[in-house]
């Protein structure tokens, strides 16, 4: 039998299945990962910056590279210099296959989470 994975979004901790959306699981344990476009990939503003585990996030898909990629053509671009270089991913995009920790790019939440874990200097 598959054991949960702890996952970590904003500073709360969830269990979840192999598997499960990023997305999701921000929903469930109420992570104030930010959402516009209810998780279709297309907004960006569930970009999130793995802190630890990244690497156990699915592979980018072919709308995830895009929509990163185009940022620039988003109101959301202001962030895009800032964040430059980082393994930046779209929650809703990304499921989790192990232990990970990440934080959001938007929102008071997410900037908290971000000072706590050394992101924002």
């Amino acid at each position: 039998m598959t054991e949960k994975i702890p996952c970590r979004i904003n500073g709360k901790e969830i269990l979840v299945w192999p598997g499960y959306r990023l997305w999701d699981a921000a929903l469930d344990a109420d992570a104030k990962l930010w959402q516009w476009c209810g998780g279709h990939g297309q907004c960006t503003t569930c970009a999130v910056i793995p802190v630890s585990g990244g690497e156990n996030l699915s592979a980018p898909t072919g709308l995830e590279k895009f929509s990163i990629r185009l940022w620039f053509a988003k109101p959301l671009a202001a962030i895009r210099r800032r964040w430059k270089g980082r393994p930046i991913r779209l929650a809703c995009q990304a499921y989790v296959q192990g232990p990970v920790d990440v934080v959001g790019l938007f929102g008071k939440t997410a900037k908290a989470a971000r000072a706590a874990s050394g992101l924002d200097t």
